[in-house]
């Protein structure tokens, strides 16, 4: 099964709205607050802006930030997860997205702000990320921001799972960062073992890929991308008590002109 089936299939069958994203610990209320509130701090959102989600999903974090801006656009594909989204409510514009079209459905520049989350993991490549931060890229209009967030990132996975991460620091505290990697990685496997089991009673088959932890991207690679689109690049890490943040990272981007 492919990523889009895959997601398609939680729109469809998953009764329950935390694990319709298809986050393995589920996205409860409180989690997607704090995401959503992070994010609107990195873009800046203010209620003129006009913001594009892209790969939006069924729109949990999408209805957060649409209170705090003047129009949202929602896209995504397939029309199964669009259709979860319009039923839940929301003042936003959903669109499909096509996968064979060339063009995107709407106007070049067209977004003060844009925004993708949590899709990255699904691409394998820095090629097949090009296609998607180009698009990215065209729909923010001049002097907006791109916020491509929760990236796998390959330098901080590798301190992670290493353990290099803090070995500069104290003993003390670099004891505690090993510590809390222990607690994470047991988190993580602990939540990937529970929703393969509620995916197998949903009779839902994901990509090969879903259970193998993403190598992660190098920034220098991400960051050329954005920059031949004109963008001003900031990395910035995750909060701690993000699901991802041992291993992810957002790129900030601005576009002067």
């Amino acid at each position: 099964m492919q990523w889009t089936e895959f997601f398609g299939a939680l729109a469809e069958r998953e009764p329950d709205d935390e694990f319709a994203t298809g986050r393995p610990g589920g996205l409860s209320p409180d989690l997607a607050d704090r995401i959503a509130d992070d994010i609107a701090q990195k873009l800046e959102l203010n209620p003129d802006d006009t913001l594009l989600d892209y790969g939006s999903g069924p729109g949990v974090i999408t209805r957060r930030l649409a209170q705090r801006v003047a129009r949202t656009t929602a896209s995504d594909t397939p029309i199964s997860i669009l259709e979860r989204g319009r039923t839940a409510g929301g003042e936003i514009d959903w669109v499909e997205l096509d996968p064979g079209a060339t063009d995107p459905p709407w106007t070049t520049g067209s977004f003060t702000k844009v925004l993708s989350y949590n899709n990255a993991r699904t691409y394998s490549t820095h090629q097949e990320l090009r296609g998607p931060i180009d698009t990215l890229c065209a729909a923010v209009a001049p002097g907006g921001t791109v916020l491509f967030g929760d990236i796998p990132d390959r330098e901080r996975t590798g301190q992670w799972e290493s353990g290099e991460r803090g070995r500069d620091e104290n003993r003390t505290v670099w004891i505690g960062r090993l510590e809390r990697r222990a607690l994470d990685m047991e988190r993580d496997a602990r939540n990937m073992t529970e929703f393969m089991a509620r995916l197998q009673r949903l009779g839902i088959e994901p990509p090969k890929e879903f259970g193998e932890r993403h190598p992660g991207f190098m920034r220098d690679v991400v960051t050329r991308i954005f920059r031949e689109n004109g963008g001003e690049v900031s990395v910035v890490t995750q909060p701690l008590d993000f699901p991802n943040a041992h291993t992810c990272v957002d790129y900030v981007v601005r576009f002067q002109h």
